[in-house]
């Protein structure tokens, strides 16, 4: 019976060491890069400025359940009301819950306005933003070229 031994030298050994203890920081800054691509395209696309400007992006953060590495793109924070004479701000909820506040206008709310429109009462025509910004060749290149330059930095010993 043949029999093959093959032994894998110091060097690539060390680089295979290397992807594998510091894998959950190259996949966090690809789902990091991708999120950025979309967070500019998010603020190019928006319908105004004052909704871009309220654009951000998480931190990356692992999920206990699965094990997933994220990174988020959200909308947060208030505008203030356009009438002087206005102290507070009433929405209803999905569950009929209603939500006040006097801080201002919800951006988040404004943007989920734009995104998919209103139909009830004062009819508002969507003008989605959001989804367009997704653009997954755009998300995956940038991805890509994060994986790229750390197996290049691995394999060439310089990380």
């Amino acid at each position: 019976m043949a029999k093959f031994e093959s032994i894998i030298p110091d060097k690539e050994m060390k680089a295979f060491k290397k992807m594998y203890d510091n894998a959950e920081e190259m996949i966090g800054e690809m789902t990091k890069a991708g999120a950025n691509v979309a967070m500019n395209n998010m603020k190019s696309n928006a319908p105004s400025s004052a909704i871009a400007s309220h654009i951000k992006l998480s931190k990356t953060y692992k999920t206990p359940s699965d094990g997933g590495i994220n990174t988020k793109v959200y909308i947060s924070g208030y505008l203030p009301f356009s009438d002087p004479n206005r102290k507070y701000f009433t929405r209803r909820g999905a569950n009929g819950k209603l939500y006040s506040t006097t801080k201002g206008v919800p951006v988040a709310f404004l943007a989920q306005l734009y995104e998919y429109g209103r139909s009830n009462g004062n009819p508002w025509p969507k003008k989605p933003f959001m989804r367009k910004s997704f653009r997954k060749k755009e998300i995956e290149k940038a991805m890509k070229n994060v994986e790229e330059s750390y197996v290049y930095k691995w394999a060439w010993g310089k990380l």
